[in-house]
């Protein structure tokens, strides 16, 4: 990725440290709110010096996806309004859907950004729900703000414009304490980014490359996870700890989803912030809050295909999406979604291994190139 660029990666925290001095100043001398005004400047200047054509992009998106959620909020009957709802949403969805035929039809035109998009309609699509839920109007600069937050741009974790806007009217102190935590945090990030990635890349191709055997096969499996999580949590602690710069809360995308002992309990550690939103605004909006089994066995099946199809419009994110979301739509009709409190250690740890294990096994499809995932599966029936 893009951040990963030294040049690129300096100017991104020069802008991050360069706005946290001006914060400490403003608070003693002029006004944070008053500062905020300028927030979207310099995330223009990030976002340009990567690509103006991104730049250009998404400020045109942004304006576009203010208009249309402003659109949303206007008055009339039930079904006026639902119907106006649900076609704002897809108004929103459009560039993100023309990609997504990209997969299917690569001799179409590209008319659209690439970098960030699956991520930055979901939060377009979340302010046209929060206009529509609570009939309040959006702030253009908050909305700008939100949409051009060059922190979570590409790769998350993903915003709420409610809490994005809350913290931006009141951001947290920016003082010593605080840049010692996020300069800890940033170079955690850049060290499984950079260092621990590597590594684990390189046992991994080497796994792959020895004589197939079932063993081999699961450790694969296990240092793919690795691997995956490293990728995916390194970009997560960088950008959380470049909003905490800013003094903005970026929320947290992994919550030591080893711990969980079912599937449903570790979709609520592992990519947080999109299992969250797709549950939050597509089937607890469909469904109500209140579900009986075969409905949650429903939400949970429909969770999964939608995060699949999200990633990709392919057999292989089908495929992952049809078995996580089997294992969850088991989980609730059989009842065990969560182990009671006070139960047998032993048969924690146990039930933590088979979701380690078989989330293991689903990582192998994103990790390995097809010769390799090849060698990997044939391991597991080599005796």
């Amino acid at each position: 990725m893009w951040f990963l660029e030294a040049d690129i990666a300096l100017r991104l925290l020069g802008g991050c440290l360069l706005w946290a001095v001006l914060s400490m100043l403003a608070r003693k001398l002029w006004s944070q709110a008053s500062l905020n005004r300028f927030l979207v400047i310099l995330d223009l200047a990030l976002i340009a010096y990567v690509s103006e054509w991104l730049a250009v992009f998404y400020a045109v998106y942004t304006v576009v996806t203010y208009g249309i959620a402003h659109f949303a909020g206007r008055g009339g009957s039930d079904t006026v309004r639902r119907v106006r709802f649900v076609l704002c949403c897809l108004l929103c969805a459009v560039p993100f859907f023309y990609l997504r035929l990209l997969d299917l039809f690569p001799e179409l035109p590209l008319l659209f950004a690439l970098t960030g998009l699956a991520y930055n309609m979901l939060k377009a699509v979340d302010a046209v729900y929060y206009v529509y839920y609570t009939g309040e109007r959006l702030d253009f600069l908050h909305y700008a703000n939100y949409m051009l937050f060059f922190p979570v741009l590409t790769a998350g974790p993903i915003l709420r414009y409610r809490d994005f806007s809350r913290s931006l009217a009141r951001p947290e102190s920016v003082n010593g304490e605080s840049l010692t935590r996020d300069c800890k945090r940033l170079i955690r990030g850049y060290f499984k980014k950079v260092v621990l990635l590597v590594l684990v890349g390189a046992v991994l191709s080497r796994l792959a490359a020895l004589d197939p055997r079932p063993w081999i096969s699961l450790a694969a499996c296990l240092v793919s996870y690795l691997l995956l999580w490293l990728d995916m949590s390194g970009y997560a602690d960088i950008a959380i700890a470049m909003g905490g710069f800013l003094g903005l809360k970026v929320p947290e995308n992994f919550k030591s989803p080893l711990k969980a002992a079912s599937f449903t309990q570790f979709w609520r550690n592992w990519h947080v912030s999109l299992t969250d939103w797709i549950r939050e605004h597509i089937f607890v909006v469909l469904n109500g809050k209140r579900l009986n089994r075969f409905q949650g066995a429903f939400m949970g099946f429909g969770t999964m295909m939608v995060m699949g199809l999200w990633h990709g419009f392919s057999l292989t994110f089908v495929l992952d999406g049809l078995m996580n979301g089997s294992l969850l739509a088991i989980e609730h009709l059989l009842g065990i979604t969560t182990v009671k409190r006070g139960a047998n250690r032993y048969y924690v740890w146990f039930r933590r291994c088979i979701v380690t294990v078989v989330f293991a096994f689903t990582t192998i499809f994103y990790t390995l190139d097809q010769a390799q995932l090849a060698a990997v599966l044939r391991g597991f029936v080599t005796i």
